[in-house]
């Protein structure tokens, strides 16, 4: 099981990578839209995390928990 520190950092990679914002300027606390993410974006993010964790995840995850730190949250608690 992935650690929040561990989810949290690879958000924050992944936003970096479709944002061009180094990861760590990347805000944890803004809402991913406001980060520069569409919904297509927030689609394969969750693909990402499902690979990281290795567990299917929802794709409303990201409507759910609109940042890095509630979607990370959610994540290593098991709440998704």
């Amino acid at each position: 099981m992935k650690s929040y520190d561990e989810i949290e950092a690879m958000l924050a990679e992944q936003v970096a990578d479709r944002t061009g914002t180094p990861a760590n300027e990347v805000d944890r606390t803004r809402r991913f839209d406001k980060l520069g993410l569409d919904s297509a974006d927030a689609v394969r993010l969750v693909g990402e995390l499902e690979d990281f964790v290795g567990r299917p995840l929802s794709a409303a995850l990201p409507y759910n928990y609109p940042t890095i730190e509630q979607l990370a949250r959610c994540i290593a608690n098991g709440d998704d």
